[in-house]
C-alpha cells in the first residue's frame, strides 16, 4: 500500500512541476507558487511513505535468525 501512494505521489509532484511554467505564464506568478508548493508537498509525503516503507519492512538478519529459531 505505502508503495502504491509513494508511486502515486511521485507523479502528482512531477505533474506539479511540469505544471509550474505554463500556469505561471497563463494565469500568473501566485498561480505558479501553489503548483510549486503542491510539488513540494507532494514530494514530502513520498518521502514519508518511502521512510514509513523502510521502517516496516524487517531487516534480512533479523529474518535469518527468526528462521533460525524457527529450525531448532
Amino acid at each position: 500500500m505505502l508503495t502504491k501512494l509513494q508511486v502515486l505521489f511521485t507523479v502528482l509532484s512531477a505533474l506539479c512541476v511540469a505544471a509550474v511554467m505554463p500556469v505561471g505564464v497563463w494565469l500568473g506568478f501566485a498561480w505558479a507558487i501553489g503548483f510549486i508548493l503542491g510539488a513540494v508537498l507532494f514530494f514530502g509525503l513520498m518521502l514519508l511513505c518511502k521512510q514509513s516503507a523502510q521502517a516496516n519492512t524487517p531487516k534480512e538478519n533479523e529474518q535469518t535468525d527468526e528462521n533460525d529459531k524457527k529450525t531448532e
